[in-house]
């Protein structure tokens, strides 16, 4: 069945590239472009034993457990669903509030039903998001990057972070503060989150968890959860959420790409959630929990190659994508909440007890550490603490273009 879409996609793509060389007909390429996408919907789209309509807009479709998306790889035809792993972090819930005036929100979706259980919560993708997207055939993966010697680099994203590196790590979880900033186009996205990675630079493993703003898989300009893997900088392999075969859903509750009830205003309520991220040394699979107690799921260790032993860098804060990031006039899209770093606490975006594990087991400020911002003059990333000799917040963001410092 998936030979035969697949095989449907790519004649319909020949088609279309070949009618726009031949006679340039506008309603032609309309009509073939309308089958790619349909054929892309019922490749990606599984059945659902339920359906609930959220009141944002989103349809979320309750899939069977058993016939999700990550079936569809290769290394998956024949894997066995692991619904708790084997190293149980339940007792040890020490990812609390940053402070106690910040607040979780719930997905919005939560408000207009739940799945049943042995079904998971999909975020179906519609019609408008892929017309939304500059490719159908790429819908759900993003532009490669890459980590060597422990140093981000891309040529069109600009990041504020809190660097941890030089050792193995097993683990890493923090609070992220939520936010909903501007992004200028559709083909840009803004993201607070946690990236777990290894390797070398073009050629790297790397895990990523946290909020994300991305018109062109989401459609809108809203704040969205989000999870991420690639096994070569996104040359090949990898993309958000289920969009792709990859990461095991177990969880009922949450819907990756989901929408959040409420997120951060400047000088009003702050809102943040927290993610763990850790490797089972009993099978490699990396885990993810949302929250205090909702395992969402893993990515099987086979997806990997070096980060199916350890990572080696784990960064926390913010990341700024645009295709035109090194051009002028720069992009408009805000990080974080679109202040810079030093307005700190309600006015900028932060990251909450942020965490490594090594391989004592045990969970521990990063150190050695950094923290890092690209374009200075545009984001900014501080650690500050109000008090002496307190834990300090990690704060970043900044609004992008803005004269007469980021032209």
């Amino acid at each position: 069945m998936v030979n035969g879409v697949m095989e449907r996609l790519l004649m319909l793509a020949v088609v279309f590239f070949a009618e726009e060389v031949v006679d340039g007909k506008s309603s032609t390429l309309l009509i073939e472009k309308e089958l790619l996408v349909e054929a892309k919907l019922n490749l990606i789209n599984k059945p659902a034993v339920k359906s609930i309509q959220s009141e944002d807009g989103d349809l979320i479709d309750c899939v069977d457990v058993y016939k999700q998306p990550a079936f569809d790889h290769p290394q998956l035809k024949h894997h066995t669903i692991q619904m708790r792993p084997s190293d149980e972090h339940f007792g040890r819930r020490d990812v609390a509030s940053s402070r106690s005036s910040v607040r979780m929100p719930a997905q919005v979706w939560q408000r207009s039903g739940r799945c049943p259980n042995g079904t998971v919560p999909i975020l179906r993708v519609q019609e408008h998001h892929l017309l939304n997207a500059p490719s159908i055939s790429n819908y759900g993966r993003k532009p490669c990057k890459g980590v060597t010697k422990h140093e981000i680099r891309a040529a069109n994203q600009t990041i504020g972070v809190l660097v941890g590196s030089g050792f193995n790590y097993i683990g890493a979880k923090a609070s992220i503060n939520i936010w909903n900033p501007n992004t200028e186009s559709d083909d840009e996205f803004t993201s607070g989150q946690i990236w777990l990675t290894n390797g070398e630079y073009n050629n790297s493993d790397s895990i990523e968890v946290g909020w994300m703003v991305n018109p062109s898989v989401f459609g809108d300009g809203r704040a969205r959860l989000f999870v991420y893997w690639t096994a070569d900088s996104g040359k090949t392999t990898g993309c958000f959420n289920l969009l792709c075969a990859g990461f095991v859903q177990t969880s009922s509750e949450i819907a990756l790409g989901a929408s959040f009830s409420a997120v951060s205003t400047y000088d009003g309520p702050q809102y943040e959630f927290s993610v763990n991220v850790w490797r089972d040394l009993d099978n490699g699979r990396w885990w993810l929990m949302y929250g205090n107690d909702v395992t969402v799921g893993y990515w099987p260790a086979s997806l990997f190659g070096g980060l199916s032993k350890t990572a080696t860098a784990v960064v926390f804060g913010g990341d700024v994508y645009s295709p035109r990031m090194k051009q002028s006039p720069h992009t408009a899209t805000a990080m974080g909440s679109g202040s810079f770093s030093s307005e700190h606490f309600g006015r900028a975006a932060f990251i909450g007890k942020p965490r490594i594990k090594d391989y004592s087991g045990e969970y521990k400020y990063p150190y050695p550490f950094g923290t890092l911002s690209t374009q200075t003059s545009c984001y900014s990333a501080e650690n500050y603490a109000d008090i002496l000799w307190t834990e300090p917040l990690f704060y970043y963001g900044g609004p992008g273009r803005s004269y007469p410092y980021c032209q």
